[in-house]
């Protein structure tokens, strides 16, 4: 695609149709309705001067990754349950219907995203799942279209191009971001939109798709899957850092990781080349570091890791530090404080407060409903009961009531640049109130109220952690 003919494209997932399959605790044939069920992306097309590639992440890692043998054998990217290399998907045994991926909603998930990035946006995928239900997926971004009907076991492009791209739509909040993308791949192109777009968070590269040596890929030294990113100069680095925290990757046994160092940004690896496009040049557009060479790049052509191995087909992801948050109806949600990061928020004794983090017990499960532009929080365990901030007030406590649609129940979630996934919570009566842990208090069974919003306060500031429950 030429720098000039650029489509973008906005894409949130049309979950309504199978939105009683989503957080089941198992699908029998008469939880689900009979006929085509649509599990695509709905955009809209056109274009624009500038390359570059517009879209939304939003995939979670409960679908995600082990060390071993990439995504989980349960719902992932193996040989015996996920994407088959050697297989045209569209086959029996490229994704399969009757085990793996098509079996369950968060792997359905996964093959959504994975069709986005495979297909072009005029295509799309039909598949089965193991109660004779079919599924259309849509396609997207176009990375790899003769994935559909061939193997591609052995093409760099494809491997580490879909990698990416997976990579680059993991958001472990299962909030849908609205990012940009740039990459060496054609279907993508370079080109920044540095009005809407301002922020270079981070590059992702590596290969999830294959296990094993990946001498095919001109890759002797390298043992798949390796899932690599590195830091935009955009947002804050290191543990804490944007990439790092919505890759979910200080999690126990994450596998991914910055391979030049925690907190070293891409444009300062010396083994990574930057490419430049309109013109850019000078210090990156939020005025934070400079690159070495005098300018901030679009992406990354090339990127070298310490084994020796080249990706040349890394994404690039621009976005604004800015955004509306928009919650997956598909997901279920965990909220934890910043203050007390061992704790959850739960519901069980009928007002909000914290509980031990590793129970996740039902009443600390909650559904983030659209409610107009606000938010319902309601418990996954009884949706007709929604965390309530009362009379709203300074130290009002909390409470789970019956949802009736008063202000009081709803709320707006503010996104925090300083760290990705953590939101101020505040009560749509007022504006100015957040939800708040009652005295800072690391204790389980706190309690919460709402108090004026503090902005820097860790117990203001939540994470959310989306969750699959089927």
């Amino acid at each position: 695609m030429s720098d000039l003919g650029k489509r973008t494209i906005q894409i949130s997932i049309a979950l309504g149709a199978i939105v009683g399959l989503i957080g089941c605790g198992g699908e029998q044939p008469s939880d689900v309705e009979s006929g085509t069920h649509d599990f695509g992306f709905v955009s809209s097309n056109g274009f624009v001067t500038m390359n570059g590639f517009v879209t939304s992440n939003g995939f979670v890692t409960s679908n995600g990754f082990v060390t071993s043998n990439g995504f989980v054998t349960s719902n992932g990217f193996v040989t015996s349950n996920g994407f088959v290399t050697s297989n045209g998907f569209v086959t029996s045994n490229g994704i399969p219907s009757t085990s793996g991926l098509m079996t369950t909603a968060s792997g359905r998930k996964a093959v959504a995203y994975f069709v986005k990035c495979a297909l072009a946006s005029s295509d799309s995928m039909v598949k089965q799942d193991q109660y004779g239900n079919n599924y259309t997926f849509a396609g997207g971004i176009g990375l790899c279209p003769t994935w559909k009907y061939n193997g591609v076991a052995g093409n760099a492009q494809c491997m580490e191009s879909i990698s990416a791209c997976m990579m680059a739509h993991i958001n472990t909040a299962g909030v849908h971001v609205p990012i940009w993308l740039d990459s060496n791949d054609s279907a993508i192109g370079w080109g920044v939109d540095r009005v809407n777009y301002p922020m270079q968070e981070g590059t992702f590269f590596g290969d999830i798709m294959d296990t094993g040596n990946l001498s095919a890929l001109s890759k002797p030294n390298t043992t798949a899957p390796v899932a690599y990113y590195c830091e935009g100069a955009g947002f804050p680095t290191g543990a804490a850092g944007t990439v790092a925290g919505r890759l979910g990757a200080n999690q126990q046994s994450s596998p991914y990781h910055n391979p030049f160092g925690q907190g070293v940004l891409c444009q300062n690896a010396s083994q990574a080349v930057g490419q430049y496009s309109n013109g850019t040049g000078g210090s990156c557009p939020d005025g934070s570091v400079a690159d070495p060479t005098g300018g901030c790049p679009d992406g990354y052509k090339a990127i070298t890791t310490a084994d020796g191995a080249v990706w040349q087909h890394g994404i690039t992801v621009w976005r604004n530090a800015n955004y509306t948050p928009n919650f997956d109806p598909g997901y279920v949600y965990g909220l934890t404080p910043l203050g007390a990061p061992a704790n959850v928020l739960d519901a069980e004794s009928g007002y909000l407060t914290d509980a031990a983090g590793t129970s996740m017990l039902s009443t600390s499960q909650f559904l983030i409903t659209a409610h107009g532009s606000n938010w319902l929080i309601q418990m996954k365990s009884d949706p007709t009961k929604c965390v309530d901030a009362n009379a709203a007030a300074n130290s009002s406590t909390v409470h789970v009531n019956p949802c009736s649609g008063v202000a009081s129940q709803d709320w707006m979630f503010t996104p925090q640049p300083t760290r990705d996934g953590a939101f101020l919570i505040q009560t749509a009566a007022t504006g100015n109130r957040c939800l708040h842990v009652k005295n800072g208090s690391t204790s389980v069974n706190a309690g919460m109220e709402v108090y004026d919003c503090s902005p820097t306060s860790s117990f203001q500031r939540f994470n959310v952690q989306a969750i699959f429950t089927n």
